[in-house]
């Protein structure tokens, strides 16, 4: 089952990248850092730098560890976006401009903080890792307070390169608010809870795929659109369909996932919400499964799941 799973998830890999020209955008490039780059200190102008340009902060809940520790590869979990405004005696206020978490985004959590890749004396760095000093959740927009860092550092984002999707004519998605195996749902039947469509009308072409990646996908939403109980841990499982210019067809790529995050609405008049959702399993059609999908658990080596 697992070495099937393999081929299938490998199928959808080759399809991103043949329809790359119509689908997808850049992608992120992932950076291995050599065991012996040590971080570098931070010095005072440089994060006066950061806030003169008003370069976005990415913040992500950070490993265990000491307040002012060295960066390290992050947990994963992505709080929010913030742009400095200032450096102080007590840190680096903060304007929050995206809270994907924001009941984790408190006083006293340790994140790791990315920014727009920089040199520093020859070195190349692009995050540091500190602490939220103060939050004021009533200002607008939302402000925070970061203690200022120690030292700076060059760390992966994301274990998979993540592909920006350009034209949204050439993928369709379908989420159901379901747990892989236990929920009472066959899918292949089934109304999804959130459509992306171009061509639907019944506000799928509200909706949009942000980025796909072997890893998980990102999508917006119009806020009005999303399902009662959606919200961060929530299992879901998606059908994400992929047009296939040789074939001229959608072909079907199934998945079981949590969700990541749930941005508060935003754009104009704040109707827009991004949702993040990693991948856990992969699925392939069968009948005679009670969702009428087979799951097979996926780890960080898999990527993307096959529906015949």
């Amino acid at each position: 089952m697992m070495d099937a799973a393999w081929w299938g998830q490998m199928a959808l890999v080759a399809a991103v990248a043949g329809a790359g020209g119509f689908v997808l955008g850049r992608a992120a490039r992932l950076r291995v850092v050599p065991a012996g780059e040590a971080p570098v200190a931070v010095p005072a102008p440089f994060l006066r730098d950061l806030a003169a340009r008003s370069l976005p902060l990415d913040l992500v809940l950070a490993a265990s560890g000491g307040a002012s520790g060295s960066p390290s590869e992050p947990v994963g979990e992505t709080l929010g976006r913030c742009v400095p405004k200032s450096l102080g005696p007590d840190g680096l206020l903060c304007e929050l401009l995206d809270a994907a978490a924001p009941a984790l985004a408190g006083p006293g959590v340790r994140v790791t903080c990315f920014f727009p890749p920089q040199r520093l004396d020859g070195r190349k760095v692009n995050a540091f890792t500190t602490v939220i000093a103060a939050v004021d959740a009533v200002a607008e927009p939302p402000r925070l307070l970061l203690a200022a860092p120690s030292e700076l550092a060059a760390v992966p984002r994301r274990r998979h390169a993540r592909k920006r999707v350009s034209d949204q004519r050439f993928v369709r998605v379908r989420l159901w608010l379901a747990q892989a195996g236990a929920s009472p749902v066959y899918l292949p039947n089934a109304a999804p809870d959130i459509w992306v469509n171009a061509y639907d009308g019944r506000h799928g072409e509200d909706n949009a795929i942000m980025d796909i990646s072997a890893g998980g996908l990102a999508l917006e939403v119009r806020a009005g659109l999303l399902p009662p109980g959606l919200a961060q841990g929530s299992p879901v499982v998606l059908k994400c369909s992929l047009f296939q210019f040789s074939e001229k067809q959608f072909k079907p790529y199934w998945y079981a996932g949590l969700v990541r995050g749930v941005s508060e609405p935003r754009g104009p008049g704040g109707g827009l919400t991004r949702i993040a959702v990693g991948f856990t399993h992969v699925g392939s059609l069968d009948e005679s499964a009670p969702q009428g999908v087979a799951w097979t658990p996926r780890d960080h080596t898999e990527t993307q799941g096959e529906g015949r």
